[in-house]
């Protein structure tokens, strides 16, 4: 899971207001908020105006109270190294009682960041020959988001093939069924994704059965977007061999409601499904600004 650098205002965030310099009671949750994300590994830097004596003087109350932090008023080394030295805390999240919305309910803050920190995999679903492994390379080659590849029994197509990694029956025998993210079965090939594979935000071209399985087993540990690609049966038979056409007849049967976003791959030239693709892609980023690339 992701590690943020979270940088948390005192007066009014982590305690309640009062008479200043004077510090108020612990906000409801915060310290079983804050020390849990300190247990996970994120790092914590607590965002004040207060100096000198009246930043001892918090920094006192938070001992106290065994809130747990790692650095006060100033930024993480890591940082520093990676940028530089500066008056700004930087940090990936701020949490502060004067946002737009106010401070939202400690518990809904942890519930929020942990949301954050999950990885984010988008499933492309559709038929043979729909453009599917052509959207993900898009994707991977324009914005950096990794295409995972299934591990697969089934020999290659051609030389060149990508979205797959070809393994022996024996090797893919020695998966063990809680390493495996996805796992399906055409004809007598099998096709999974294991974990390791998984980084911060991938691509997946996966069918219906595995994307279902997917969202039931790990909804809870990824954010699963579904993403459909459709096209016409006689532009697909084209780009795939009649037999993987006739092969997907009856197995493609979720509606286009039941998808995040589709796209109509009804272009003369790939560059129209790309347009649609990076509209999708700038949609979900505006909708969740804390998926970064």
């Amino acid at each position: 899971m992701k590690k943020l650098t979270i940088a948390i205002d005192f007066d009014g965030t982590v305690c309640t207001y009062a008479q200043w310099p004077k510090i108020g009671q612990p906000q409801e949750y915060a310290k079983d908020v804050i020390n849990k994300l300190y247990d996970e590994g994120h790092t914590i830097i607590i965002n004040s105006l207060r100096e000198g004596v009246y930043q001892h003087q918090a920094e006192r109350w938070l001992e106290q109270h065994g809130i747990n932090y790692h650095h006060f008023n100033e930024n993480s080394p890591a940082n520093i190294k990676k940028y530089y030295e500066c008056r700004k805390i930087g940090a990936d999240v701020y949490i502060d009682d004067r946002n737009i919305n106010g401070l939202p309910k400690w518990i809904d803050i942890y519930a929020m960041i942990q949301n954050m920190c999950k990885p984010v995999i988008i499933g492309i679903v559709g038929e043979s020959g729909s453009g599917k492994t052509m959207l993900a390379e898009h994707m991977e080659e324009k914005y950096g988001i990794k295409m995972i590849e299934s591990r697969t029994t089934r020999p290659p197509r051609h030389e060149d093939e990508k979205g797959h990694t070809f393994v022996s029956d024996e090797e893919f025998d020695t998966y063990e069924q809680d390493d495996m993210l996805a796992f399906t079965k055409f004809g007598d090939y099998r096709y999974c994704c294991l974990k390791k594979d998984i980084e911060q935000i991938n691509t997946y071209v996966i069918d219906e059965h595995g994307l279902k399985y997917l969202k039931q087993t790990f909804g809870s540990d990824y954010n699963i977007i579904s993403l459909r690609i459709w096209r016409a049966e006689e532009a697909r038979t084209k780009h795939a061999d009649e037999e993987r056409v006739k092969r997907d007849e009856g197995k493609f049967t979720m509606r286009r409601d039941e998808f995040d976003y589709s796209i109509s791959n009804r272009y003369e030239m790939k560059e129209g499904v790309f347009s649609r693709a990076n509209e999708i892609l700038t949609e979900i980023f505006i909708r969740n600004p804390f998926y970064k690339l």
